[in-house]
């Protein structure tokens, strides 16, 4: 009986191979890009003419968290990451739960270095023994063009360290996520480099500087929640988008000036007493001056709370914003976060203070089309825009909400 069912299964096997064959070539190799890594390499089994199809595959996606064991799925990369390509692979994935061996991550980095893959993303719970990124500044990564690199536990990145001669010559996209930075000038390195974003790293750095020296930067997204950024040195000229989510607001040093400076969003998510509130408020004037010249700006509601502890100063600060054309204020995360000591505002006290925030914000830039976004709202709702007479026509949307 065994005997007949294996024949059984080897024929329609054979049958489904031969009706997939009879597809056009380009139609076999679309069907196999819209299947998950492991599904493509079973196709291998169908026929001998099958068996290398799936190594045209531009895309490799190896996921753990589709395997019930992660030894099998240690063994099914291994397998798949031994058999020849037979295209050039634009982008591997890796993503792996548990505990990750240094072994298998240099079989993943080795692998995308050898096919010169386009595109890296490698994203881990924790490493075993040696918490450390493979040491990719031995080699030229010429096809390299985009790395992104996470993991739950902070792990160091060698290739950060000393000189790097060019390895990365061609990086346009680089995303970290708990790496620990020690270099004082880590992104040097990455001369094409035009997106950078930095999640919960680890500074390890003479007084938490962080400096970013990249002259052909374009964005620049920085997220820190549980480590401080003192400092940040910021040689970017060319910068157009920055995005600061942080539990403290650092002093920034721009060498070369912010001259195209479009969109910024600020967030704070830190928990501050009342004994450092004007200090922060302070750190907060000294981040809008450094980026007074930009055209859209995004602050979330615990600024806002921030800004309107001190709103009879605020009446007689100049804002430093000279030509913003947009102003959004996102109330999105308002109930998510307790940042201030003492009894909470409620949430119609705290629109309230949105007025007085934007007159500020506004003051040198009448015309600016503002934007709210409301707890749970999906779509931000006019703020009655342009803004001069806004403390006639701003408490007319407010009228309509739920509180």
């Amino acid at each position: 009986m065994a005997i007949k069912r294996l024949r059984e299964e080897q024929e329609t096997n054979t049958a489904r191979a031969d009706r997939l064959t009879a597809l056009p070539e380009d139609l076999q190799f679309r069907i196999l890009s819209s299947l998950e890594t492991e599904h493509a390499f079973q196709t291998s089994l169908l026929s001998k003419t099958w068996s290398s199809k799936w190594t045209y595959v531009p895309v490799l996606n190896f996921s753990s968290y589709r395997f019930r064991k992660l030894n099998d799925f240690n063994k099914f990369v291994n397998a798949a990451l031994s058999v020849p390509r037979s295209a050039l692979l634009v982008k591997l994935s890796f993503t792996r739960g548990g505990t990750c061996s240094a072994k298998i991550l240099k079989t993943v980095f080795d692998y995308a270095f050898k096919e010169g893959a386009e595109e890296l993303d490698a994203n881990i719970i924790r490493a075993r023994k040696d918490t450390s990124w493979p040491n990719m500044s031995h080699a030229s990564w010429d096809s390299l063009k985009s790395l992104k690199l996470g993991s739950l536990e902070p792990m160091c990145c060698s290739f950060f360290v000393g000189p790097r001669s060019g390895s990365f010559k061609n990086l346009t996209s680089l995303h970290l996520k708990r790496v620990i930075i020690t270099d004082l000038d880590p992104f040097s390195g990455f001369p094409a480099l035009k997106k950078l974003k930095l999640v919960c790293c680890h500074l390890q750095t003479d007084g938490n500087t962080l400096s970013v020296h990249a002259l052909h930067l374009l964005e620049l997204t920085i997220v820190y929640y549980n480590k401080y950024v003192n400092r940040c040195n910021l040689t970017t000229p060319n910068l157009e988008y920055f995005e600061f989510r942080g539990n403290n607001f650092p002093r920034f040093e721009i060498t070369l000036g912010l001259p195209v400076l479009d969109t910024v969003i600020i967030e704070y998510n830190g928990l501050c007493p009342k004994l450092k509130e004007r200090t922060l408020f302070d750190d907060l004037m000294m981040v809008f001056k450094v980026l007074c010249n930009v055209k859209s700006l995004t602050i979330y509601s615990s600024v806002v709370l921030l800004l309107s502890l001190f709103l009879k100063e605020l009446e007689n600060r100049c804002s430093p914003f000279r030509d913003l054309k947009t102003l959004e204020v996102d109330f999105s995360l308002f109930y998510q976060q307790k940042l201030f000591e003492g009894d909470c505002k409620s949430l119609g006290e705290a629109f309230r203070d949105v007025f007085d925030v934007k007159r500020y914000l506004l003051r040198k830039s009448p015309g600016a089309k503002c934007t709210m976004i409301y707890p749970g709202a999906q779509n931000a709702q006019s703020l009655h825009s342009p803004c001069s007479n806004a403390h006639k026509y701003d408490c007319r949307p407010f009228n309509t909400i739920r509180l």
